[in-house]
């Protein structure tokens, strides 16, 4: 990335000095934080600082981490006990202060130029509060509906989170949606207009496909929570109780990407010969891993209390399934953001019905077809690269940011010249 320059000796190389602002650094850890660490991965050295909190710093991994300089400020866990995580949640309230002090601190003492925040958590009404006050651009990326951070049994509570959530999100000087569904939410929420930036990742490198033994691999990698769980005890109790032989199919195998322990496996119903746990993969095996199975499941909750998030929200799993050319089974309702997507680009088989028979004939229709497996797999590839692939994402967040820098750096460089108006 270069920008221009500062003075009248030529064009100046150097990054623009970047802030990042997030309870969760951006890592290789869950979806937002993923998709953040991809896109600020490569940004030139010394033009990038992080601050976050301890305890999204204790949940990411060290190798997961971006290799520029950490801030880490105090944050408290919840509890289960009503009076110990109103304590907390009051201290993690008051502590946003201390957030937005330590902003300042280093936007003056490092020269910032933009800060970057995610409408997650509490982090971005303090990264917004120090932009304000230091007339630094801030840039916003919305990946979560955050529409859900209004709840509260307080009506006025829920009106000042949406005020504030509206009036951060019309001061930002450029915003990412992560759908056009979340595109259409910021709009009718907070007035103000987006671009879409789909969850990508990088090309891998081409995968050796090893034959294995046995019935279909079909497998689920990502954090499992209350968008996907539904969905993934359908599937599971499909393998436990072999109902996919009735369509043909026999032998097959679930293997979960995740990170689960026995308990969770006996709690969940989960503990059989034919559902595999394969730990949480880092990204440099991933790939790899992906190539493996035969069908990759891309779940959608179809509960209604999941409705908020799936409607809008776009799993960042989907960049790596793309990219690994293999084909997918969507598995949603109609209404989600996924659903559309992948009815639309045509790259997934989609089962819109959450009943195990039309699951089974899903399953069925990709396992039972090569020709149609390979017409799902050359789609995914043709997708990834065009919407998906985080190195033009990557160029266009760098030219975006040079067009914000753009007047700030101008009106920089008459302060310092004023003979340069002339």
């Amino acid at each position: 990335m270069t920008t221009q320059a500062h003075d009248s000796d030529g064009p100046d190389t150097s990054p623009a000095r970047l802030l990042y602002i997030g309870e969760f650094p951006p890592s290789n850890h869950h979806g937002g934080a993923i998709l953040i660490k991809r896109l600020l991965d490569q940004y030139p050295a010394g033009g990038l600082t992080v601050i976050t909190s301890r305890v999204g710093m204790r949940a990411s991994q060290a190798t997961g981490l971006i290799d520029c300089p950490h801030v880490v400020l105090p944050a408290f866990d919840g509890s289960a006990h009503f009076l110990i995580r109103s304590f907390t949640g009051a201290a993690n309230w008051l502590s946003l202060f201390l957030v937005a002090l330590k902003t300042i601190v280093e936007v003056k003492r490092k020269r910032v130029e933009a800060l970057l925040t995610i409408v997650q958590g509490r982090y971005y009404f303090a990264a917004a509060f120090a932009a304000w006050t230091t007339a630094t651009p801030h840039i916003t990326i919305v990946h979560d509906n955050f529409t859900a951070a209004y709840i509260s049994r307080s009506e006025t509570v829920r009106r000042v989170k949406r005020y504030l959530t509206a009036t951060i999100l019309r001061s930002a000087a450029h915003i990412y949606a992560v759908s056009p569904e979340m595109q259409r939410l910021v709009w009718r929420e907070c007035g103000a207009e987006s671009e879409i930036q789909l969850p990508s990742t990088a090309v891998p490198a081409r995968q050796v496909e090893i034959p294995h033994e046995g019935g279909p691999i079909i497998l689920f990698a990502g954090v499992i929570g209350y968008t996907v769980k539904d969905s993934l005890d359908l599937l599971a109790n499909l393998i436990k109780t072999r109902q996919l032989e009735k369509h043909g199919i026999c032998g097959s195998r679930l293997h979960l990407c995740t990170t689960l322990t026995e308990a969770n496996m006996r709690a969940f119903g989960w503990d059989h010969e034919d559902i595999v746990i394969r730990g949480w993969i880092p990204q440099s095996e991933l790939a790899s891993v992906l190539a493996s199975a035969d069908i990759l499941f891309l779940p959608y909750s179809f509960l209604e209390g999941s409705r908020d998030a799936v409607e809008t929200a776009f799993p960042s799993k989907t960049a790596d399934y793309l990219a690994a050319g293999k084909p997918i089974l969507v598995f949603g309702p109609k209404y989600s953001s996924l659903v559309r997507y992948a009815s639309e680009q045509g790259f997934a088989e989609v089962v819109d019905e959450f009943s195990p028979d039309a699951l089974a004939q899903g399953i069925g229709k990709i396992i039972c077809s090569s020709a149609y497996r390979e017409q799902l797999a050359d789609r995914a590839l043709k997708v990834f690269s065009a919407s998906h692939d985080v190195k033009h994402q990557r160029e266009k967040f760098y030219l975006t940011l040079e067009d914000i820098l753009r007047v700030p750096r101008a009106k920089r460089r008459l302060a310092q010249d004023p003979k340069r108006a002339d």
